[in-house]
């Protein structure tokens, strides 16, 4: 390890700045770079170990034997973790074996340069490599919480058998057996889950099974002694650093009573046991696809925990998770029968079904409201009230599809969070049918144009997490249109007519301005925020954009090295030579590039020899039921590889559920962007230490 490369932060005390200055400048005369810090009273010791940070201390013991010995020990109790080295010149050897005992990492002779030399190279070597171990130890355990969490997620049965006993099953491998939790499983032998006439022929496989991946069909019984058709997939693993066996079970096709427990059971979320997202969705599209009268009775209640995050961060983590699988319950006990109840998100509800008028769903949505509110929950004396926010809309023929609902929903519970939460909203279908009406774009022009003169855009982000532990906080920035009720309106009902109108110019300057004032600001409280943030065809045509963008980085106080601009596919390959000219002066800044949509079209391979990019998002459509799908696992695959091939970090947008990040995962995509993460928000708060990184 090269300690010349890297920049040593060296506090001294010493009393004397010419011995302070000596020892620096034989520091620096040995190739180390160094960025000294010097105190020459004891009142400046304290503001200094709590300050700034720090690789090495050197402590003279010219100060007199107590102060010497009170400075020693303040460090070593204040910043255990930074070698500690003593200059000496008269001192007993008494004294300064005293000091290595106590916690010194070695004493210095003031007149031996060369020693102290060696002694810093050898220290902030082994500290550089202290701080990589737990780096690399970090990375590990996050690696192993991410793997837990897949395998918990997995539609598959999977299990951990160490000396032919459980020690490990997900949730679809328990029911599959019929456990109802680990505890009714663990130390259980394997061969408990064999047919008794299969029990020789399994034992044998057993025996003869090397390190390599194998399977087995065999015949399987659960814990009422009824027997089902199995293939078993073994392979090596280890669980706390012990040799175990993983295994892996996928019903025989010849089994549908099986199948059937198997499909049950991986359209539940593991932690509430309501119905999860993908089966949710799926639910919902089957009922938006009907063409009969009834469906129009459906409605969609989108229920959300308010400021959960910071609720979280209140009572910690799994305190918060207590509390959803609590408040899944009492919404259960309140929803009919024949209405479908999800967690649709981390701290998010939806409940689908048919209700006689909106009075009637809004009157269901009050109780629900009400219970929340009046829901206390308990962590030792202290005692958590929530309360959350609804959004009501309705299925109608005006709605496309059940994605679309669900954007309805959720833009009348943003509309309530945004008055203070605690309160239920209702989409209103007549403004949102009045859009397609004749003169209804000329209604819109003037509200974008209201919205460019009056600030009436808001700005949401999303976080972009990184499977590989990278410490950065990126996000992505969205845009919202305000309407005169305050009323969100999403971009795909507004850029359209913006882009018609030649309004997207102003927009996009609008959205650049306003994210580099809230990235300066986050990167003032120390944090590592980047954002990427979307460029319109407009953009590209603009030839003043460049030198504005470095206007506004001067004006912020921002570097370019924190912003991402991406670049719709179609737009890069419609105006190739505008596209270059841009990413050519954005690069000279320091700015990344991201091509976004990627991969939509055959034509995407030819962008990566022409223009110089940091980042492709793949387009969502390659993530959507990636899981069913092997041709777009290929496809994806192909792309992740090729893309990496040139030193391009490769992000994956929509990420909707855990079978699709498991995918991602193998696939070894570096990001990943969706609603399973977090949905778009106004609040800069993502925590990345629990989506595997600190994202």
């Amino acid at each position: 390890m090269n300690t010349a490369e890297n920049a040593i932060e060296l506090l001294v005390i010493e009393p004397s700045l010419d011995a302070a200055e000596n020892y620096i400048k034989s520091l620096r005369n040995a190739g180390l770079a160094i960025h000294p810090t010097q105190i020459t009273q004891e009142t400046e010791l304290t503001a200094a170990l709590n300050g700034s940070a720090l690789d090495l201390i050197l402590c003279s013991a010219e100060t007199g034997q107590e102060r010497f010995q009170a400075s020693l020990d303040q460090c070593l109790k204040a910043r255990s973790d930074i070698p500690v080295i003593v200059v000496y010149e008269d001192q007993e050897p008494d004294l300064l074996l005293q000091a290595m005992q106590n916690g010194a990492r070695d004493v210095v002779s003031r007149d031996d340069p060369l020693h102290l030399q060696l002694v810093v190279k050898r220290e902030f070597g082994d500290l550089l490599l202290r701080r990589e171990l737990e780096r690399v130890t970090g990375r590990l355990a996050e690696t192993e919480a991410r793997c837990t969490t897949l395998i918990e997620n997995s539609r598959d049965a999977i299990a951990y058998i160490h000396e032919g006993m459980h020690i490990r099953a997900n949730p679809v491998y328990l029911e599959m057996f019929g456990y109802g939790d680990m505890e009714d499983i663990e130390g259980l032998p394997i061969l408990d889950m064999i047919a008794p006439d299969d029990t020789d022929k399994f034992k044998k496989f057993l025996r003869s099974q090397g390190a390599e991946q194998a399977e087995l069909e065999v015949r399987c019984q659960n814990n009422e002694g009824e027997s089902f058709d199995a293939v078993l997939e073994f392979s090596s693993a280890s669980i706390d650093n012990e040799p175990c066996t993983q295994i892996m079970i996928r019903a025989n096709a010849s089994d549908p009573d099986l199948e059937e427990k198997l499909l049950q059971a991986s359209s539940r979320d593991p932690h509430t046991g309501l119905a999860n997202r993908p089966y949710f969705m799926d639910q919902l599209q089957q009922i938006s696809d009907r063409q009969d009268d009834a469906k129009d009775n459906n409605w969609l209640f989108y229920l959300l925990i308010d400021d959960f995050q910071k609720l979280r961060s209140s009572i910690g983590l799994a305190p918060s998770d207590a509390l959803l699988k609590e408040l899944a319950a009492t919404l259960e006990n309140m929803v009919d029968e024949g209405m479908l109840l999800a967690r649709f998100d981390d701290h998010a509800f939806t409940i689908l079904g048919p209700m006689p008028s909106q009075s009637e769903a809004a009157s269901l949505a009050e109780r629900l409201r009400s219970s929340v509110a009046q829901h206390q929950f308990r962590t030792g004396i202290e005692v958590t009230e929530p309360t959350s926010s609804i959004g009501l809309a309705r299925l109608s023929d005006a709605v496309a599809n059940g994605q679309e609902l669900i954007n309805l929903a959720y833009q009348a519970c943003e509309t309530a969070r945004s008055e203070g939460g605690n309160r239920i909203s209702v989409f209103e279908e007549e403004r949102d049918e009045g859009i397609d009406e004749e003169g209804s774009d000329t209604q819109l022009n003037e509200l974008i144009q209201q919205a460019l003169d009056n600030d009436r855009f808001k700005l949401v982000y999303q976080p972009i997490v990184s499977l590989e532990g990278d410490s950065r906080e990126s996000y992505a920035v969205l845009t919202r249109l305000l309407d005169e009720n305050n009323r969100e309106i999403p971009p795909g009902q507004f850029m359209g007519t913006a882009d018609q109108s030649g309004q997207m110019a102003a927009i996009d300057r609008w959205v650049i301005n306003n994210a580099m004032s809230e990235l300066a600001e986050q990167r003032k409280d120390g944090r590592k925020v980047n954002f990427f943030i979307s460029l319109s065809t407009a953009a590209l045509k603009d030839e003043k954009l460049l030198l504005w963008i470095c206007d506004c980085l001067r004006d912020h106080h921002a570097k370019g090295a924190w912003l991402t601009f991406q670049l719709h596919q179609v737009d890069l390959l419609s105006h190739m030579r505008e596209a270059r000219t841009l990413i050519e002066g954005l690069k000279k800044i320091k700015c990344e590039i991201a091509i976004d949509h990627y991969g939509g079209n055959p034509e995407s391979n030819a962008l990566l020899k022409n223009v110089p990019v940091d980042y492709l998002k793949f387009d969502s459509s390659l993530i959507e039921n990636l899981a069913t799908q092997q041709q777009k696992q290929d496809r994806l695959s192909e792309l992740n590889r090729e893309a990496q091939g040139r030193d391009i970090k490769t992000i994956a947008m929509g990420v909707e559920d855990a079978n699709s990040l498991a995918l991602l995962w193998t696939v070894g995509v570096n990001y990943i962007q969706g609603y399973f993460l977090q949905e778009p928000s106004e609040d800069i708060s993502a925590s990345f230490s629990e989506h595997g990184t600190s994202i």
